[in-house]
C-alpha cells in the first residue's frame, strides 16, 4: 500500500509540475511560458519564437507517441463527471482518466451495488480530429446469491471539432463511437455492439463560468439484443478560489425502442450496460449530479459527484458515486 501512495504522488508531483512555466534566470521564455491567448504569460513573458501550450501554435510541437497536445486555449473548461462513457468534452485532447464509481442498484434491479473501474484514453490527431476510448472498464456487480464481474464492452471512435471559437470560449464537436462486446459475465456480450452518434458543445458563461452540453444515441447492431436510447447530458460549473470548482449537472435517458427479445422487461442499463430490455420503449429517467472539481494546473484534474434520480423510474441507478482524475498533455 505505501509503494501505491509514493507512486500516486509522484505521478500527481510530476502532472503538477507540467502545468507550471520554465523560464530562465535571465528571463527569457522557456518551453512553456505561455499561458493565456495572447501568448503570454502571467509575468509578461511574450513568446517571440512560438510556444506549444499557446492556443494556435502547435504545428513544431513534440508529439507524444504521434499525438500533439492537447488544446489549451480552453483551459478553464472542466471535464463531465456523470454519464462519463457518454458524454463527451467537446474540446481536442490528449490524455489519460481513470474513473471509479460505485452505483447502489435499486430494488427493481434487485438490489445491491455494481462498482466500475474505467480508464479513459484520448488523443488529438490533429487541430479538430480526436481519437477516442472512453471506456476500458472492469464491472464488479455485488448481489446476495448472485455476485459477478467482468469486463464491460469498450467503444473506440472519433471526434470532430466543428466550431472552435477561442475569443467567445466556444466549442461543438461531433462524433461517433462503436462498442466492442465485453464479456458475458458483464453482461455485455448480446448482440453485435453497439453505435454512438453524438454532438457536444461548451459556452464559456462570464468570467467564471461553463455550461456543457451533450446529446446522442445509442444504437444496436442487433435490434433483438438491444434497445435504442437516446440521452441529453448538461454541466454547470463555477470557479472558486483555489482552482476548485463547484459542479451541478442534469442528464435525461429516453428509451426509444426496446429490444425483440425480454430478457430484463424495464431495465435496459442506462449508460453502463444496453440489457435486451423488451418492455421498455418510451421510458424516461432524469437524474441530477453534485460534485466538486480540482484543477492546480492545465495537465490535472481530480473530482468527485455524486448522481441520484428525479424520476421515479430509476433503471439500475439508485444513485451513484464517482471519483476520476486527469492526466493531460
Amino acid at each position: 500500500m505505501r509503494n501505491w501512495i509514493t507512486g500516486l504522488a509522484m505521478v500527481l508531483g510530476l502532472a503538477i509540475s507540467l502545468g507550471y512555466c520554465a523560464r530562465s534566470v535571465a528571463g527569457e521564455c522557456g518551453t512553456c511560458c505561455c499561458d493565456n491567448s495572447n501568448a503570454c504569460d502571467s509575468s509578461g513573458c511574450v513568446c517571440d519564437s512560438g510556444c506549444c501550450d499557446c492556443c494556435d501554435d502547435f504545428d513544431d510541437c513534440d508529439r507524444l507517441l504521434g499525438l500533439l497536445p492537447s488544446d489549451h486555449c480552453f483551459d478553464d473548461f472542466i471535464s463531465p463527471i456523470s454519464n462519463p462513457f457518454f458524454f463527451e468534452d467537446p474540446r481536442s485532447l490528449t490524455e489519460a482518466r481513470g474513473i471509479f464509481f460505485a452505483n447502489s442498484l435499486p430494488a427493481t434491479s434487485n438490489g445491491g451495488d455494481a462498482d466500475v473501474w474505467a480508464a479513459q484514453l484520448r488523443g488529438r490527431l490533429s487541430e479538430r480530429l480526436s481519437v477516442i476510448a472512453p471506456r476500458l472498464a472492469y464491472l464488479n456487480v455485488n448481489q446476495a446469491g448472485n455476485p459477478t464481474s467482468g469486463l464491460l464492452s469498450a467503444p473506440v471512435g472519433v471526434k470532430y471539432n466543428f466550431v472552435r471559437d477561442v475569443d467567445r470560449q466556444l466549442l461543438v464537436s461531433g462524433g461517433v463511437t462503436f462498442f466492442i462486446n465485453g464479456s458475458e459475465d458483464a453482461a455485455s456480450a448480446f448482440g453485435d455492439g453497439d453505435f454512438h452518434f453524438f454532438l457536444t458543445g461548451g459556452k464559456q458563461i462570464f468570467d467564471y463560468g461553463h455550461w456543457l452540453s451533450g446529446a446522442g444515441f445509442r444504437i444496436p447492431t442487433n435490434n433483438n439484443f438491444g434497445t435504442q436510447m437516446f440521452y441529453w447530458s448538461n454541466q454547470f460549473d463555477v470557479e472558486l478560489p483555489g482552482h476548485v470548482y463547484a459542479v451541478g449537472g442534469v442528464n435525461w435517458f429516453h428509451y426509444m425502442r426496446s429490444s425483440n427479445v425480454n430478457y430484463t422487461g424495464s431495465v435496459g442499463g442506462l449508460d453502463l450496460i444496453n440489457l435486451p430490455a423488451g418492455d421498455i420503449a418510451g421510458t424516461d429517467v432524469v437524474t441530477a449530479l453534485a460534485g466538486l472539481k480540482w484543477k492546480p494546473s492545465a495537465n490535472l484534474e481530480l473530482g468527485s459527484g455524486f448522481e441520484f434520480p428525479l424520476t421515479n423510474n430509476t433503471d439500475i441507478l439508485r444513485n451513484r458515486f464517482y471519483a476520476d482524475v486527469i492526466i493531460r498533455y
